[in-house]
């Protein structure tokens, strides 16, 4: 299984990100999602297509933590002791391997919120009357000359948010990391 997973995982990574993200927004973009208003479905969309071209980063950390976590004293410590498998998973693996997963995972959702936005500026996200960022940007380009601050607003809005999450990541990273509880 193993093996399986990793060989999915490189595939999708060879893969050029960008210029499959462009081709499967544009092509999946008027896919309706029946029991959803038709803008969340644009949404939802491209929410499915970041998500599965993201996920391979946070997959090859996961593993690598739990290859690595195997192999330590520790480990061998509570087999010796008598522990099973579940047991070691849940009180030694898990609390030592999530904290790098979650600082993984809010950075890339900030990657996927500027990767949003620059999609939708582009014309290839979230189409109008919804209102993102992207489509803020898009609204703003023609004032560029004559108003430009008006393109500051939801650039600003766009650079705090990600820098939000980054810190949200860090932060929870410390208050996670069992190595930093003394």
């Amino acid at each position: 299984v193993d093996s399986l997973i990793q060989r999915l995982v490189e595939f999708i990574i060879i893969l050029p990100s960008l210029p499959l993200l462009l081709v499967l927004s544009s092509i999946l973009r008027d896919l309706r999602i029946s029991f959803l208003p038709p803008e969340w479905s644009q949404a939802v969309v491209i929410i499915a297509i970041l998500g599965g071209l993201g996920w391979t980063s946070s997959c090859r950390l996961a593993r690598a933590q739990v290859l690595s976590l195997r192999n330590q004293e520790f480990t061998e410590a509570a087999r010796a002791l008598g522990m099973g498998d579940l047991q070691i998973i849940m009180r030694h693996m898990m609390p030592n391997a999530i904290p790098p997963i979650i600082v993984n995972a809010t950075l890339g959702l900030g990657g996927v919120i500027l990767v949003e936005s620059a999609l939708s500026f582009l014309g290839f996200g979230i189409q109008q009357p919804v209102a993102t960022w992207g489509n803020m940007l898009q609204d703003v380009q023609k004032d560029m000359f004559t108003a430009p601050w008006k393109a500051l607003y939801p650039g600003m809005l766009i650079f705090v948010t990600v820098l939000a999450v980054n810190y949200l990541g860090d932060g929870l990273r410390d208050a996670l990391d069992p190595r930093l509880k003394l």
